[in-house]
């Protein structure tokens, strides 16, 4: 299964689990918002692809009707263990050319696009719609492309075949090459015919599920999942739905008798609500930076794209090409200094706060009485208290020690483009034109983005011949050609932006669990000593924390997945 969607599950179960328990009491969950709404899978192609086949190879269920020619009439949605699955009608269809308007209309809501072809490739009217796609409706960067039915292939599926049909793939899909796209190779008929023979034939029907590509096509999304942040959606409504039964079980929980045992934990609950409130403010704060950030370099493409019109010869282009590029890696350099200074900020003033409280007349005096009475106390307080003071210190410099470290900070590549072959293209169109070319360096990339910016050092598409011999081609010849080099030119800079966005997303979750979770279950871990010291325990308090407990360990399991 799906890691997303196994998550996704487990937090519908915990949500439904909480809200039966919270029903009755003043405590309610906050309910979804697009921070937190469920992951939208989409699959459009071609008619007859089999995209219906691999939804019933991939959730399993046998409803969703298959079969040749037209099989899916409208957009068909469901929610499968926590994601949205969206089944659309082929495209460009001459039987039922309103079906693109319909695809089209589910793909703007994609969060993941599995764009499905047959083992046949790409006629020119798909190619035009997966340019159309990857270009311009800026899905290259949300895009896998699945080949299906690779049994009518002359070797099935097998790495030799694999192989041939990469080199078909890159015939039609430039500017991109098949190694820049997230790409699987499906059997799916064979998959589902190994499940009817589980019972039956089981050493026939691992074969023909190994066969299918299945297993690589799982892998292939969960990676995908991992690499665009959407992890941190689940985690994000985890972290809501544990702070509302850390209250509630609070005021519910039948208190100790000793009131200094009940004014330690207030003090540690209070401890918590300070540093969860800024893991949200922070988390907030540093992704509308990415976000800003990635705004700026999409309308810097547009610029870009803009220039290619207006300019009559390549000497100038270049130089305002390259003004731009220029532009779009000051923006992520200005992004990453941003967000390390709001993080080293917010940390700062949580670390601030927490200290002011620790010394504040009321702590100070708790301290004291604790100290005189240690002796009274339960051996598991004594061990907390022995063992308690400076979790909290230089939490600060974890950020200094982790955040910008640039081995630790992932990178960012931009998924769509190669360096090295586009650098190859411009020079050998430079040398057929006596022309120089150069690439564009990032000179000024943050340490910390591991050369952000040399995603962006030459342009994704060399300099259109039709561009620079005006005179040579007719004028709806150069029509076509800048029009091509206008959408990739435009697709270079939105790529960028969007790798920019997603990196920002695993960014901030890292750093805040880097620098804040640990310090977080540590309170946990006192407060929950605490609690189950008292022998009388609420019915109600106590199914809550069973809950509260397998919220954690499932953070924990995304955290670590």
């Amino acid at each position: 299964m799906l890691k997303i969607a196994e998550y996704s599950q487990k937090i519908l179960d915990i949500r439904s689990t909480a809200e039966h328990e919270l029903a009755g009491t003043e405590y309610r969950l906050p309910p979804k918002t697009e921070e937190n709404r469920p992951l939208n899978m989409v699959f459009v192609g071609q008619y007859s692809a089999g995209k219906s086949t691999i939804l019933r190879m991939l959730t399993g269920r046998d409803d969703i009707p298959v079969g040749a020619g037209i099989t899916t009439q409208q957009t068909s949605t469901f929610l499968w263990n926590g994601i949205l699955i969206t089944d659309t009608p082929g495209i460009h269809t001459e039987q039922r050319p309103d079906h693109d308007e319909i695809s089209y209309r589910a793909i703007a809501a994609a969060d993941i696009l599995v764009f499905v072809v047959t083992s046949q490739m790409f006629d020119a009217n798909i190619a035009a719609h997966f340019r159309k796609l990857a270009i311009d409706n800026d899905k290259a960067n949300e895009m896998i492309l699945a080949v299906n039915k690779m049994q009518m292939t002359a070797e099935g599926n097998t790495p030799h075949q694999q192989a041939i049909i990469r080199g078909d793939i890159a015939k039609v899909i430039a500017p991109y090459t098949p190694e820049e796209l997230d790409l699987c190779f499906l059997d799916a008929k064979s998959y589902l015919d190994g499940v009817a023979r589980m019972q039956t034939s089981p050493e026939r029907a691992a074969r023909l599920m190994q066969r299918s590509g299945c297993a690589e096509f799982v892998s292939t999304i969960n990676r995908f999942v991992v690499q665009k942040g959407y992890t941190s959606r689940l985690t994000t409504e985890l972290y809501q739905i544990e702070d509302v039964l850390q209250k509630a079980i609070s005021s519910l929980e039948i208190k100790s008798e000793n009131e200094d045992i009940n004014a330690l934990e207030e003090s540690y609950v209070q401890q918590r609500y300070m540093l969860a409130d800024a893991r949200s403010r922070l988390r907030r704060d540093v992704r509308s930076v990415f976000f800003k950030a990635s705004c700026r370099i999409r309308e810097a493409g547009l610029d870009a794209a803009e220039m290619v019109s207006d300019s009559e010869n390549p000497e100038e282009l270049e130089t305002r090409l390259g003004a731009k590029i220029e532009e779009a890696n000051v923006a992520a350099t200005d992004c990453r200094e941003e967000a390390e200074r709001i993080l080293r900020q917010g940390l700062s003033d949580v670390q601030q706060d927490i200290a002011e409280a620790d010394s504040s007349a009321f702590s100070m005096h708790l301290k004291s009485r604790l100290e005189s009475n240690i002796g009274t106390l339960p051996e598991n307080i004594r061990s907390l208290l022995v063992n308690a003071g400076g979790f909290m210190k230089n939490v600060g410099d974890i950020l200094v020690q982790n955040a910008v470290n640039p081995e630790n900070a992932g990178g960012i590549k931009l998924a769509c483009y190669s360096g090295g072959n586009v650098h190859k293209a411009v020079l050998d169109i430079g040398k057929a034109f006596n022309l120089t070319f150069k690439p564009w360096q990032a000179e000024k990339i943050a340490k910390g983005f591991m050369r952000v910016g040399q995603v962006m050092d030459v342009l994704g598409v060399a300099l259109d011949i039709g561009m620079q011999l005006k005179d040579d081609y007719d004028a709806e010849a150069h029509r076509r050609e800048l029009k091509t080099f206008q959408q990739n030119v435009r697709s270079e800079f939105n790529g960028f932006a969007g790798e920019l966005l997603d990196f920002g997303r695993s960014f901030v979750e890292g750093q805040l669990e880097a620098a804040l979770g640990q310090v977080i279950s540590e309170l946990d871990e006192k407060i929950e000593i605490i609690r189950s010291t008292n022998a009388r325990q609420n019915e109600k308090a106590a199914a809550l924390r069973k809950i509260l407990a397998d919220c954690r360990t499932l953070i924990q399991e995304i955290h670590q997945g």
